[in-house]
């Protein structure tokens, strides 16, 4: 019922406002916070969705819910230094990479400006804060325009390492960046246990004659990402004669 739903996360809401669990600190197994509350489970999990929405707890597939720490988010700017600015002390963002070859199809295809089946080197990347995934990336560079070789660390969530590879080959001319805000998929909400729009970033980028040397589709969980783009301006001075 809508009058025991409220109820239910208004008590949890305010019993972690009154510090009953930490940060980081796991609440009561569903199935006894059900009992508890004298409701169904379904009716339980909706409200720990609801209080994942909210960012006052995170849900990991297996393990229970958590008390999410405050004010956690992960910043990416454009100049690609990722930082992560909590409210209390947490671990470094680090990466992990993946290196496949791939054939080209549907979205990946158009992105890239390459025919279906097209070889691909597909690199995926997957950004991660202590257990929690803050960013998937998944980069690609056509074989023909490169053949290179697996990123050294420090990895970049956003793949620079590859872009740094594919410059020492290939002139990279521009690049262009759309973001888009989506709901999440089926395996993006297990990915980041959030059911918060995710934010796309599909980045392509072009050499001198116009051809795509590499495209990248990167998604960040939108309840814990901020991106900011940092555009800097050429001022030429002149001087008058005379």
């Amino acid at each position: 019922m809508p009058g025991q739903y409220q109820t239910i996360t208004e008590d949890l809401r305010r019993l972690i406002a009154a510090g009953n669990w930490r940060a980081c600190e796991q609440l009561p197994p569903e199935l006894k916070l059900a009992l508890l509350y004298r409701v169904s489970l379904p009716t339980l999990r909706s409200t720990l969705d609801l209080l994942q929405a909210e960012r006052a707890v995170e849900k990991f597939h297996g393990r229970g819910s958590f008390v999410r720490r405050p004010g956690e988010r992960t910043i990416h700017d454009s100049a690609r230094h990722t930082t992560d600015q909590p409210t209390v002390l947490c671990s470094a963002l680090r990466a992990s990479v993946e290196v496949r070859w791939v054939k080209a199809s549907g979205k990946v295809a158009s992105l890239l400006q390459v025919r279906a089946d097209s070889l691909l080197t597909e690199y995926e990347y997957v950004g991660f804060v202590d257990t929690s995934v803050r960013s998937m990336a998944r980069l690609y560079v056509p074989r023909k325009v490169a053949r290179l070789r697996r990123p050294e660390t420090p990895l970049s969530p956003w793949g620079d390492n590859v872009r740094k590879l594919l410059t020492a080959g290939v002139h990279v001319a521009s690049s262009v960046e759309r973001v888009t805000s989506r709901l999440p998929s089926t395996e993006e909400r297990e990915v980041f246990r959030s059911i918060a729009p995710v934010l796309a970033v599909e980045r392509t980028s072009m050499n001198v004659t116009g051809q795509v040397a590499e495209g990248t589709i990167l998604l960040l969980p939108g309840d814990r990402a901020e991106v900011v783009f940092t555009a800097q301006t050429r001022v030429e001075v002149l001087e008058e004669g005379g």
